[in-house]
């Protein structure tokens, strides 16, 4: 069991003075069928950010994806997988994400490669802090230990514990588009306009 973590957030007082304004878990979201929970840190709806003198993450629920012309934080905590991951099916893996906004992240049944292969149109820093984590690709794979970081720029991937200890990662994901020769190549559609 890994330490739980929590979210230390400064502000300032009515006088300027810079503060600690709150320290707390973050929003958790366990989900032991898929091996994994979610941490919600910190979520904007747009960049740049509004920087006020008491700021609070005002999103309640798990959602995938970065909001459309912001930025989330989250950390996860994967399981080790052992055999458990070859039994999902592609329909479970389908409504997982779509449960949490992601309808069109998995991809179709014949190139699906892994159970929690996905991809989002966003660019996602990953920051491995606990455990080692296997990055699964359409063509290769890594496996990450504490320190490594990964870049994931709109590809599909899927993560796997393939160690016998949990691990932990932390990601910063960024909304983006793809530009017009990748939107061809994915054969994705234009998401909305940032509002």
């Amino acid at each position: 069991m890994l330490r739980e973590p929590k979210v230390v957030v400064t502000g300032h007082t009515a006088d300027g003075t810079a503060t600690i304004i709150s320290d707390q878990p973050p929003r958790t979201y366990p989900n032991p069928k898929f091996l994994t929970t979610f941490y919600e840190v910190w979520n904007e709806k747009t960049v740049p950010v509004t920087v006020s003198r008491q700021m609070h993450d005002s999103e309640t629920d798990l959602t995938h994806p970065p909001p459309r012309g912001g930025v989330r934080i989250r950390m996860h905590d994967f399981e080790p997988a052992g055999d458990k991951i070859s039994k999902f099916t592609y329909e479970e893996i389908v409504e997982h994400f779509r449960e949490v906004g992601s309808d069109d992240a998995v991809p179709s049944k014949e190139n699906w490669k892994q159970a929690f292969m996905h991809r989002t149109e966003s660019i996602d820093f990953g920051i491995m802090i606990e455990g080692q984590l296997t990055m699964i690709m359409e063509d290769g794979e890594r496996t990450l230990y504490p320190g490594d970081v990964v870049v994931q720029v709109g590809t599909n991937h899927g993560w796997e514990n393939r160690g016998d200890t949990m691990s932990r990662i932390a990601f910063v994901l960024l909304d983006g588009d793809y530009d017009d020769e990748l939107r061809g190549l994915l054969g994705t559609k234009p998401k909305p306009p940032v509002a």
